[in-house]
Parts: structure tokens; C-alpha cells; sequence
């Protein structure tokens, strides 16, 4: 997409100011395909372990971490925020929550989280 995004902005937008950063363990990104043969970014976050999240309050937290990254990738990088002639989602991030030890956080060997992973890892 051409913005640039650093593993300690996105950390920056999950962890200040958010009221609910007590329930994250960490984090990875990665690039996922999207439908329209562009990739989009992807936080993955990982849960504390032993945490059971209703699918409200799994709604809540993802979209206040989607928020807190989106302010500070937008205040950090102005080329990351929305421009209208790309369309509404050109820039949009997902915010997936894992619990703790699963998705990409599985295998304990794998980079340490706060860094990339290859898309289809």
C-alpha cells in the first residue's frame, strides 16, 4: 500500500490509552491476500492465557485496538490515512484476536511477536 507501518507503532496503538490492553500478550502482523488482489494488513493479537472472551466484548476489544493503531499510524505516517480517491478501504487494517499459544502464536520457536510474518505463515 505504500505506507509505511513499524512493529513499535503498531505496539504504541494497542498498549497507550487502551483501557482493555491488560487482556493482550503480544503481537504479530502479517500481510494477508485480500479479494482484490491486494494484500491487507493484518494485527494478529494474542489473548492472555486462560482468557474467554464473550463475542461482544471479543468485538469490543478488536475494535478498540483497530482504533488505537489507526490513530497512531495515521499521526505517524500520513500516508497511511484514508484517501478518498482509493476507495474507503485502501488503508484498512484487521485486528484478529487469538487465545493465548494459537493461530500464528502456536509454535513457540517462531519469531518473537512484534515482527512480521510472511503472508500465508
Amino acid at each position: 500500500m505504500g505506507a509505511n507501518s513499524y512493529p513499535q507503532d503498531v505496539e504504541r496503538g494497542l498498549f497507550e490509552d487502551n483501557p482493555l490492553s491488560g487482556l493482550i500478550v503480544g503481537f504479530r502482523l502479517s500481510l494477508d491476500p485480500g479479494g482484490d488482489l491486494e494484500a491487507r494488513p493484518v494485527v494478529h493479537v494474542q489473548l492472555r492465557p486462560g482468557l474467554s472472551l464473550s463475542a461482544v466484548e471479543a468485538d469490543q476489544l478488536a475494535k478498540t485496538c483497530q482504533q488505537g493503531v489507526q490513530r497512531q499510524l495515521n499521526a505517524r505516517d500520513g500516508d497511511f490515512a484514508a484517501h478518498p480517491e482509493q476507495g474507503p478501504a485502501a488503508n484498512e487494517l484487521s485486528i484478529a484476536l487469538h487465545p493465548y499459544g494459537s493461530g500464528p502464536f502456536a509454535d513457540p520457536s517462531a519469531i518473537r511477536d512484534g515482527y512480521l510474518l510472511r503472508g500465508g505463515d
